[in-house]
């Protein structure tokens, strides 16, 4: 049943999806041979390893799902049904890493036809300098707004809501919501990891909050690994800030963080970017991950529950997350645009993903009715939901509470 309704949402992908205008691989995950001719290669190029491996595996096994997916509905109609094949790549947890396993699977793969990764901005830019040399399209979910505007790169497509962006969707999604709750927003801090992915975000933050007349009391950076986060969170304690907006994106910095906030009694909301904050491991902490909030690009919606619910059975997990959805949702991207340019060419295919208008059933994971990717390659219109963890029927999950129309719980701020 879980893979008839997921093949449903892929058939209406191909239907409703119109024209505007070595590696470190593992074995491939889709069927091999089969169709008119040789399987299509793409790179599935996320941290599978080091301190980000959790999302980039999370990312992987939603990928495999897709693909798994697609051949298994007849694969590329237009190619005579030849197969996709996903091929893990493991870039690490730095930028060199990444570059050398980029390089590395263009070598050992010469016929890719497109790449997906690479999570963190950081390693995505480092990813596509290679990809872009060798006129292979990348499809991503990083955020910066480098990823994109960079002259003389036409083959990077990102689905992630740019950096520039999200700062306004975050505090248009948290500040009402907090004085609904009666808090009354005098001060707040903004602190997190001085990373190129999160630096821009937290001087946008700093930027907006100020505009709406509320103090930024506290702002501190460390560079990752955070040594001792007993230091940052005496500082909040210190600083007595109504409210903490927390950029940074090792599970292993923030939920210290969150932990030494605890234990210094601070209970104010406080506010994540990124995948790393619906992590299962925040459920160890108890009541004390209660209203945790995480503003991501998407997660289980009012809209597509049923779907997300199956999926996350289907993937032996307790609930699927953004990176699991977004996993599946690149892998739909590139299939459709193999599709409709007919072609395993990477630059036929990069022209089909650049001319693309998403609505009805392919955006039924996404908080939007419609979506495309605009000359520079980002998608629009800027989307993003809020999460906070609660507990729903007994279980402690990262609840999906704005936009109103997709919520799927309550804030409990």
């Amino acid at each position: 049943m879980a893979r008839a309704l997921f093949g449903s949402l892929l058939i209406g992908l191909a239907l409703i999806v119109t024209a505007c205008g070595g590696s470190d691989a593992e074995g491939d995950s889709g069927e091999a041979g089969g169709g008119g001719g040789e399987d299509l290669v793409i790179a599935g190029a996320w941290p599978l390893s080091g301190a980000f491996s959790f999302n980039g595996n999370a990312l992987l096994d939603g990928a495999k799902a897709a693909v798994e997916d697609i051949n298994e509905a007849g694969g590329i109609e237009s190619l005579d049904g030849r197969k996709l094949r996903l091929v893990p790549v493991d870039v690490g947890d730095t930028p060199e890493k990444t570059a050398s396993a980029i390089d590395r699977f263009l070598s050992e793969n010469p016929e890719a036809v497109a790449i997906s990764g690479s999570w963190l901005s950081s390693l995505t830019l480092a990813g596509t300098e290679v990809a872009e040399r060798q006129g292979v399209p990348t499809v991503t979910d990083s955020f910066a707004d480098a990823v994109t505007d960079r002259e003389g790169f036409s083959h990077i497509f990102a689905y992630a809501t740019a950096g520039s962006e999200i700062q306004g969707l975050m505090t248009e999604s948290t500040v009402p919501m907090m004085e609904e709750a009666g808090i009354d927003l005098k001060s707040v801090g903004v602190v997190g990891d001085n990373t190129a992915a999160a630096t821009p975000l937290q001087e946008g933050l700093v930027a907006d909050l100020t505009e709406r007349g509320i103090e930024v009391g506290l702002k501190e950076q460390w560079t990752p690994p955070l040594q001792d986060a007993s230091v940052i969170a005496q500082q909040v304690a210190n600083a007595d800030v109504d409210a903490l907006y927390l950029i940074a994106f090792s599970f292993n910095d923030v939920s210290s963080l969150v932990r030494q906030l605890a234990a210094r009694g601070v209970d104010i909301p406080i506010i994540q970017y990124g995948g790393q904050a619906l992590l299962p491991e925040w459920r160890e902490l108890g009541d004390d991950v209660l209203n945790l909030a995480g503003f991501v690009l998407t997660n289980p919606l009012s809209k597509s529950k049923e779907l997300t619910d199956q999926l996350a059975q289907r993937l032996d997990k307790p609930y699927v997350m953004q990176d699991d959805i977004t996993g599946y949702f690149a892998m739909q991207i590139i299939a459709d645009a193999i599709e409709r340019a007919g072609s395993d060419d990477p630059e036929a295919v990069t022209e089909a993903l650049a001319t693309s208008s998403f609505s009805g059933d392919a955006v039924q994971l996404m908080p939007t009715d419609e979506l495309r990717f605009d000359d520079s390659g980002r998608i629009t219109p800027p989307v993003g939901v809020l999460t906070q963890w609660q507990e729903v029927d007994g279980e402690l999950i990262p609840c999906t509470v704005w936009p109103a129309e997709y919520a799927v719980c309550e804030s409990g701020w």
